[in-house]
């Protein structure tokens, strides 16, 4: 409902400017566009949702509102230009083209954004979503691509052959060859031809066994690495050393001396390990929290601050699996921060992320090769102490 309802403010808005402009004007075309250009801030809004939604969760944009919508949103503003005496004016005067402010601000940015989506089809992506249903991306990109060439000249062709019949509401101030049309036109023809016809075509990879184990057995590792050390380490204490045996023949020989002693001495000998083990223990107590009163006052938490205005606990969660660094649950791994935005990510997946990527998932800025080759690697114990004396300050 609030959206519906922001909806409908936007449309009264610009129906009630296109009233009073057009009656100013006299102009039923000038009120017509007014509602467009309401139209047009409201697609506009939802395809900037869409977009920070797709890049958060690190989806490509096969759908066919990214690859058929701005096409179409593109297409028909540039023709409206040839109807609307609202930025309508030709700036190329002295050409036989109409490029017009109109055109530049409403058609122009939808009608690149449809090519990009055309040269997707053959080279990115492998599917288009239609909602639950997928159809062949390279199939919609022929369809897509003749389509936009097959409109474009029947439009060119019924639009000049029948200038004398006008006689609506909705006259063209302007017959002239669109420039974003033009455009459109020339690159479908290129895209379609270079990277239909005599491009790679992109495959998925099969889903053999071999495939799915590695897949599986990778997300296993990345959601808890640290099952196999904990496996090792089992193994490691089950299994009797020659120093486990040493050892134990050692305190059997000092549990025999001790009986041997007179009940004095052993009492003496006790209460001296005991007295030693509480002097270890408190000193043991009070220097991790000197420390780390000490590392918490000598830490520059300027240089570990994500890049954002308020900060929450969600900004101190990898960027992959979306978890707080525990310890000792994650013991070992480490902390990675993105040179621009500051945000962390677990070594290894950090690691793994590069591997097929050279740009950050967050902030999609590119990672310096030297900082790719050798990342500065942050202690579980270090950063927990950061992100919480961040979230104090």
């Amino acid at each position: 409902m609030p959206k519906f309802k922001a909806v409908a403010v936007i449309l009264a808005i610009f129906s009630l400017i296109g009233i009073i402009h057009g009656a100013i004007l006299n102009s039923f075309n000038v009120f017509v566009s007014w509602i467009l250009i309401g139209i047009w801030l409201i697609f506009s809004v939802k395809v900037l949702k869409n977009l920070k939604q797709y890049r958060e969760y690190r989806s490509p944009h096969n759908t066919a509102f990214f690859i058929i919508g701005p096409v179409i949103v593109g297409v028909f503003y540039s023709i409206w230009g040839n109807f609307t005496g609202l930025l309508g004016e030709n700036l190329l005067e002295s050409s036989d083209l109409y490029l017009s402010w109109w055109s530049i601000l409403f058609g122009f940015p939808y009608v690149l954004f449809g090519s990009i989506s055309l040269y997707r089809c053959f080279k990115k992506y492998s599917v288009i979503y239609f909602g639950t249903k997928s159809v062949n991306a390279r199939k919609l990109g022929y369809f897509l691509g003749f389509s936009i060439v097959f409109f474009i000249i029947v439009y060119w062709i019924s639009f000049y052959s029948l200038i004398d019949i006008y006689e609506s509401l909705l006259i063209p101030i302007h017959f002239l060859i669109d420039l974003n049309l033009l455009l459109l036109l020339i690159v479908s023809i290129i895209i379609t031809i270079i990277h239909g016809f005599f491009g790679a075509q992109s495959q998925l990879p099969r889903l053999s066994r071999d495939y799915i184990t590695r897949r599986t057995s990778r997300l296993n590792d990345l959601v808890s690495p640290n099952r196999r050390r904990e496996s090792s380490r089992s193994t490691i204490r089950s299994s009797p050393t020659p120093s486990t045996r040493t050892v134990s023949r050692t305190s059997r020989s000092v549990s025999r001396s001790s009986r041997a002693t007179p009940s004095g001495h052993v009492q003496s000998r006790s209460s001296r390990v005991k007295t030693s083990t509480r002097s270890t223990s408190s000193s043991k107590t009070g220097r991790p929290i000197r420390s780390s009163q000490k590392t918490t006052k000598q830490i520059n938490f300027k240089l570990y601050r994500p890049k954002a205005a308020n900060l929450s606990v969600e900004d101190f969660k990898c960027i992959f699996c979306f978890r707080l660094p525990e310890f000792p649950k994650d013991n070992g791994r480490g902390i990675i921060l993105c040179p621009n935005c500051r945000y962390p990510a677990h070594a290894d997946e950090f690691k793994d992320w590069l591997k097929s990527s050279r740009l950050c998932s967050r902030c999609n800025a590119p990672i310096p090769s030297n900082y790719r080759k050798n990342p500065k690697i942050i202690s579980i114990k270090k950063y927990i102490v950061i992100y919480k004396g961040l979230l104090r300050k």
